[in-house]
């Protein structure tokens, strides 16, 4: 089978992007080419003029409106890198002109869970202020006695403690085996998630409110829809136990903020970590009011939950099988409109690839 022609805007991973470039001859642009303290993306005309001619995509934070699909139509299916595609792909316009969109889901799974935990690790033993003083002053006989007393009655274990999850998709899985490894009781809320998934994952499943009013930690990893924006509220957050901690790793829009930082300056909750904000970035000290919560209540991280060095070799991995499967004639788990295969445009775009490859 003839070469195709891909269009490449996602990061670059050496290893896998060499295992495509045995079925494409690959332009990178946008991202790929920059380094990882920018990230460089494509908008409007300028996307479209890259889209031109390329067969499949692979697609990193670039904003693929419907204008743009409209105007590449050469393009037959859409590999994103990220978990959630619909953040920067428009689905409904790429369904109605017949291309696949198909996503890395689960790239991160292990990198998130291990961040959560790690953020829960910091609530339970709040360190991060103790290691600062040691770096500025030393660990001497004078200031001993002052160091002890920054945790010695707020460090806890986490062993034997309630974890409350909200959403219970991959990432959650994996910090659900995480946390039964230290001894944590899992509780977990999932309308979409059956009682004996959640069962093989050592977790319990709860209704919302049992599972935010019994927890020591409510960690929010659900997907952001129209019925899950602001699922952990006011009301709810008001709930909680008095030593209890949030930790948010999913989406901002997931929680009140506000009311986070309320419960917080109130002593309504013990502690929280944020690696997720509105609006990202948070702007400078002085101009946002989560600065003035101290350290050992409150962890701000930059949206890092998702970001290690083997991330990029997770995502492709998963592209290049839902690839693979593609063009077998299979539909891969990970496509994100299914329904494209019912729609008429099918046969002319996402269809001329579709099962090229069967039997190989």
């Amino acid at each position: 089978m003839e070469k195709m022609k891909m269009l490449w805007t996602g990061d670059h991973q050496e290893e896998w992007f060499a295992e495509f470039e045995k079925l494409f001859h690959i332009e990178q642009r946008g991202f790929s080419l920059g380094d990882d303290s920018v990230m460089i993306t494509l908008k409007g005309r300028e996307l479209e003029e890259v889209m031109e001619g390329k067969d499949v995509c692979v697609i990193g934070y670039d904003p693929v409106t419907e204008d743009v699909i409209q105007k590449s139509a050469d393009v037959k299916l859409i590999l994103s890198v990220r978990d959630g595609p619909e953040e920067n792909i428009d689905l409904d316009a790429c369904t109605r002109a017949g291309i696949p969109v198909i996503s890395s889901a689960g790239r991160c799974a292990v990198s998130v869970a291990e961040f959560t935990f790690l953020m829960m690790l910091l609530l339970a033993r709040p360190m991060v202020p103790v290691m600062g003083k040691i770096r500025r002053e030393g660990w001497t006989r004078d200031n001993s006695g002052r160091l002890r007393s920054m945790y010695a009655h707020s460090s806890t274990e986490l062993f034997g403690k309630n974890l409350g999850l909200i959403g219970f998709g991959r990432n959650a899985r994996v910090l659900a085996r995480l946390a039964d490894a230290f001894g944590m009781h899992v509780n977990a809320y999932d309308p979409f998630v059956d009682q004996e998934t959640m069962k093989c994952c050592r977790a319990v499943k709860m209704e919302l409110e049992e599972t935010v009013r019994t927890a020591d930690y409510v960690v929010v990893l659900a997907r952001l829809t129209k019925e899950t924006e602001g699922i952990l509220n006011r009301e709810r957050i008001f709930s909680m136990k008095p030593n209890a901690c949030i930790v948010n790793t999913g989406r901002a829009k997931l929680l009140d903020n506000d009311a986070v930082l309320d419960a917080l300056e109130q002593g309504v909750i013990r502690a929280a970590a944020l690696d997720v904000h509105s609006p990202e970035p948070l702007g400078v000290i002085g101009e946002n009011r989560i600065y003035e919560i101290p350290e050992d209540r409150l962890i701000i991280t930059s949206h890092a939950a998702g970001v290690t060095a083997e991330r990029p070799w997770h995502q492709y991995r998963l592209l290049f099988g839902q690839l693979t499967e593609f063009l077998q004639g299979r539909i891969p788990e990970g496509c994100a409109n299914k329904e494209v295969f019912g729609e008429p445009q099918f046969k002319e775009r996402g269809g001329k690839l579709f099962g090229t490859r069967k039997g190989e």
